[in-house]
């Protein structure tokens, strides 16, 4: 997908990482009262967050010191999913019920709290200014996504700035804690947040792709879910800066698809997304890391961008034939 040549990781990342937090992190959530931490462990976390940090940490010196802030971030994530899910409605993550639909809004709220107070509670006080940072950053990028809900004159920059608020800023923190806890200098840990700031709007520009084209295999949401909302996601706001008005009519959610990609807007998100990750290389180069660590957090971080974009390459099916509406009221709970 990117002409960038990458060694293949030598260990499983993913794998390690969650080695490396397993224990603080069940630690953590075992400190819960049952019925938050029933919310809590409903999905699985996939440790990409928490392996941003460690890897950031080993690109500098050594990522057993980046453990507790790996383990906050980890915690941190799976606050942001479940706010995510309940301010979107989506009904699924990861090929199982949303929490907010499995256990009702009010635990699904009261869980999310829960994680954030556990992951402030790993940090020191200047981690946690950073950590605050963050999270206020993407509390923002909701707000202004809300209030352009309601324009028409938004342009795409916008929207990436929107995108990038909501969906960068914690990738960016785990790298830049990661590499402060290691002893990185402001340099370095600057660097190295600007790779995880890139990073994370490059997995939002993947994943939007795939919300569409990837299928509930791929994507673990339901067929075409974006659609049958009428969300303005990456690939849509880029067809409609081309010109293409995508809701102008009360076409079947998979028309509007065939009509987005023929605007240009998934290859213009897929391109999007290899600029950002070879902007991030740099990025990386420039923090002075250690071969292998830099070998592979890069790797990891093409994973989790550029490399899924194949996946979603084979053609999804068409839905059934009913109206719009009605697939919207199938597949919203009540």
């Amino acid at each position: 997908m990117t002409s960038i040549d990458v060694v293949a990781p030598p260990r499983d990342v993913l794998a390690w990482s969650r080695a490396m937090i397993d224990t603080p992190w069940k630690a953590a959530i075992a400190s819960l009262p049952d019925e938050t931490r029933e919310v809590v462990e409903h999905h699985s976390p996939d440790f990409s967050t928490s392996a941003l940090a460690l890897l950031a940490a080993d690109c500098i010196g050594d990522a057993t010191r980046a453990i507790r802030v790996a383990t906050a971030l980890e915690l941190a994530f799976q606050h942001e999913q479940l706010h995510a899910d309940l301010m979107t409605r989506a009904v699924s993550r990861g090929h199982q019920p949303s929490a907010w639909v499995e256990f009702g809004d009010d635990r699904a709220v009261s869980a999310a709290d829960a994680l954030i107070s556990l992951a402030f509670g790993q940090l020191t006080k200047p981690e946690v200014m950073i950590l605050n940072a963050a999270l206020l950053s993407v509390v923002d990028g909701y707000v202004q996504e809300v209030e352009m809900d309601d324009r028409d004159d938004v342009d795409i920059a916008e929207y990436l700035g929107v995108a990038a608020a909501k969906h960068s800023t914690l990738t960016a923190c785990a790298c830049e804690l990661g590499a402060l806890s290691a002893g990185g200098s402001r340099s370095q840990a600057d660097h190295l947040r600007e790779f995880g700031d890139d990073i994370g709007l490059a997995r939002k520009h993947v994943d939007d792709v795939q919300a569409i084209w990837g299928g509930a295999t791929v994507s673990g949401s339901p067929l075409y879910d974006d659609l049958l909302h009428r969300r303005r996601t990456l690939p849509v706001v880029a067809a409609m800066s081309f010109g293409t008005d995508v809701y102008a009519s009360d076409a079947e959610p998979h028309e509007l698809a065939a009509r987005i990609e023929e605007a240009g807007g998934r290859k213009w998100c897929e391109q999007q997304a290899e600029l950002l990750l070879a902007r991030a290389l740099n990025h990386l180069r420039q923090s002075g890391p250690r071969a292998r660590a830099a070998d592979e957090l890069f790797g990891l971080a093409r994973e989790v961008t550029t490399a899924r974009c194949a996946k979603a390459r084979t053609p999804a099916p068409a839905v059934p034939s009913q109206s719009t509406a009605e697939s919207r009221e199938d597949r919203t709970p009540a």
